[in-house]
């Protein structure tokens, strides 16, 4: 069959998501265009509901659930287009959204277009993707009103989301695809950044307006990890660090330049709270963990919601903001209404699972449903604190393993800092190189006076990747081991001299 544009929609159960999205695509699809669903092993009413649409879907069958790189790999090999879009089963795109993503893609010779992707509530979930500080990919803007004029900007990119991805076929096979290393994470960041290698464009198109759901069609916790390894191998050190140069060119974040130092910067409270003494850092932590919580608890809704079966409840303005802006910034008061609603969501969507009134009245929901990453982190850190709180001395001198969460560090009344951390006590700003580096670091900040280095659940991967990190600590330190968390007691196993031993 040939067409000039395929759309692969790889799925695995989640039936009422994939009928939604099918029919807004299929609404809009157009001549000369086709859509392939790729069944990767779904175990509900996919292949029925696929065989209701007939031949206005073609059809890859897996049986065996390999995952998103696979899945999209198998479907743009059955694909006749010249381009190759890729869409996940948990959206649904607007009218327009195919046109403006070939037009772009013509326009400016590229080899990969992402869309702006909006959550349910109209906030922004996705304006691109910028390579952060600490050398890792994040989501250009998530949260904001899709109005505001950074999301609204068109522009040359090291990556988007695969979410919803037009590819040059041509591109798309030179560099191999998807890489199947990575596992429901990741592998469109990889993707993007081969292409790029190869020296093809890669841009974000504000035109193409598509909402997600965000991961509620495929678990990825128990396999983040291990792609996040494979990036952090491949790509870490090499890739541009382009966030803050983007903030800059959208005027969120400014630089004044003196006769001498400190530089005045001017950031935009859109855009980043900002560290520093006194009442000043107090509003603003309560300000950020507002955010954060209104945040994770959208998140919580909108996979509840999924898994129920349900609605999202009344719609928003989607030509509103979320919170109402001020001469400063942002409405504290609106913050915390807005995180009392979503919290009193969730509470509902709970119950209505666990009472089985979701798709299959006393069925169990699925499991990656049960839980909301970032809810669940919170919870842990809890968790972590309570840890702490049993096992170490008020006052004690405590490391924890971080990538710069301020929360893990807020132990109560004992000495919490980051590791590995920089100079001035912050957070360094990236991993260790090797587990030589890991160990030096550790044994100098012991004989500076550290007393306790506590390793959250979340980089329990630290001692597999650092093996010789972890044998390190099982030979000198004792361990307190929990759900949460894993206590090292420090101690004083090295003196200075075994540490320019170790370090040299």
């Amino acid at each position: 069959m040939s067409a000039s544009t395929s759309i692969v929609i790889p799925v695995h159960n989640n039936a009422a998501l994939t009928r939604a999205c099918l029919d807004a695509v299929l609404a809009d699809l157009g001549p000369d265009r086709e859509a392939i669903v790729v069944d990767d092993a779904s175990s509900d009413t996919t292949p029925e509901l696929l065989d209701g649409y007939g031949d206005r879907v073609r059809r890859l069958i897996h049986s065996r659930n390999g995952g998103y790189a696979r899945a999209c790999n198998g479907g743009a090999a059955l694909a006749g287009g010249e381009w190759l879009v890729f869409l996940n089963n948990d959206t649904v795109p607007r009218l327009g959204w195919l046109d403006a993503l070939e037009r772009h893609a013509r326009e400016h010779s590229a080899a990969a277009v992402g869309a702006k992707l909006l959550y349910p509530n109209g906030a922004v979930q996705h304006a691109g993707v910028a390579i952060g500080q600490d050398g890792y990919p994040h989501n250009l803007y998530a949260g904001m009103p899709a109005e505001h004029p950074a999301v609204n900007r068109s522009r040359p990119l090291q990556a988007v989301t695969g979410a919803c991805l037009l590819v040059e076929r041509a591109a798309f096979e030179r560099v191999g695809g998807f890489d199947t290393g990575f596992v429901n994470s990741l592998e469109d960041v990889d993707l993007c950044l081969r292409l790029g290698e190869a020296g093809g464009e890669v841009r974000y198109c504000h035109e193409a307006v598509v909402t997600h759901m965000e991961s509620a069609s495929r678990g990825r916790r128990d396999r983040f990890q291990r792609s996040v390894a494979l990036y952090r191998e491949r790509w870490r050190d090499r890739v541009r660090r382009d966030d803050v140069s983007i903030y800059v060119e959208d005027g969120l974040l400014e630089f004044e330049y003196a006769d001498s130092y400190p530089l005045r910067l001017s950031v935009s409270p859109r855009l980043a709270t900002v560290a520093g003494g006194g009442r000043g850092e107090e509003v603003e932590g309560l300000l950020e963990a507002y955010a954060r919580q209104v945040s994770d608890l959208l998140g919580e809704v909108v996979r509840l919601t999924a898994a129920s079966g349900g609605e999202l409840g009344p719609a928003r303005d989607r030509h509103a903001t979320p919170f109402a802006d001020t001469v400063t910034g942002f409405d504290r008061r609106d913050f915390v209404r807005e995180a009392s609603r979503l919290e009193g969501m969730v509470e509902g969507l709970q119950q209505r699972l666990e009472a089985g009134t979701g798709p299959v009245a006393g069925a169990p929901p699925q499991p990656e449903f049960t839980a909301n990453d970032q809810l669940g982190y919170r919870r842990l850190v809890e968790q972590v604190r309570d840890v702490v709180a049993r096992e170490v001395p008020v006052g004690a001198a405590v490391l924890v393993v971080s990538r710069g969460d301020r929360e893990l560090v807020d132990l109560g009344p004992r000495v919490a800092a980051h590791f590995p951390q920089d100079p001035a006590g912050g957070y360094l700003g990236h991993h260790p190189g090797d587990s030589a580096d890991a160990i030096v670091r550790l044994e100098e900040l012991r004989v500076a006076g550290a007393e306790y280095l506590v390793l959250p659940a979340t980089s329990s991967w630290w001692l597999e990747h650092y093996a010789g990190f972890a044998a390190h600590l099982g030979r000198r330190y004792a361990a307190t081991e929990a759900e949460a968390c894993t206590i090292f007691e420090l101690g004083s196993s090295l003196d200075e001299g075994a540490l320019r031993e170790v370090a040299g």
